[in-house]
């Protein structure tokens, strides 16, 4: 079943797997600290209608700006709920991280390779209602600091900075 934990793999993201040492701050990642509103669409399962979903997300850079934390809610009108995650950059262009959302029976974990000013991660998550594994890729598309959209196999997430 496709879920919402595939958009907000936004997406929106992401704990680490594996610390390591702290790299030096993110380039991509700098670009999406800050409070975020994003629109668009999501499909809960292959067969269902497209939907709007709207979210709230505020992003920190953390470990001496080598990792995002998310925390925040995405809603759409058969659901809603809390985002919380982390991307990690691991140097040479790789991140990895995990994302809890309320489709997945714990967090997603993620992986994924960044080219130019798009990091791709592979998610596998445990979906929380039908209980069984799921895939989906995830592409963050990094904005010069002014917007970023999250697109996966059923979403596709404009983000805009919160003016508030």
């Amino acid at each position: 079943m496709k879920s919402l934990a595939k958009v907000a793999g936004a997406g929106v993201l992401l704990a680490a797997i594996g610390a390591g040492p702290a790299l030096a701050k993110d380039p991509l990642l700098s670009r999406m600290q800050g409070n975020w509103i994003g629109q668009g669409t999501v499909q809960n399962s292959p067969s269902a209608k497209p939907e709007r979903i709207y979210c709230k997300i505020s992003n920190t850079l953390v470990s001496g700006g080598s990792a995002l934390e998310q925390k925040g809610r995405c809603a759409i009108a058969s659901n809603s709920g809390r985002i919380k995650g982390k991307i990690t950059a691991k140097g040479q262009g790789r991140y990895v991280g995990s994302l809890d959302s309320p489709q997945t029976k714990g967090p997603a974990q993620l992986s994924g390779q960044a080219k130019n000013d798009q990091i791709v991660m592979a998610a596998k998550f445990v979906d929380r209602f039908s209980k069984r594994p799921g895939t989906s890729t995830i592409s963050l598309s990094i904005g010069d600091g002014t917007a970023y959209r999250v697109v996966s196999d059923t979403s596709n997430i404009l983000f805009k900075p919160d003016k508030k």
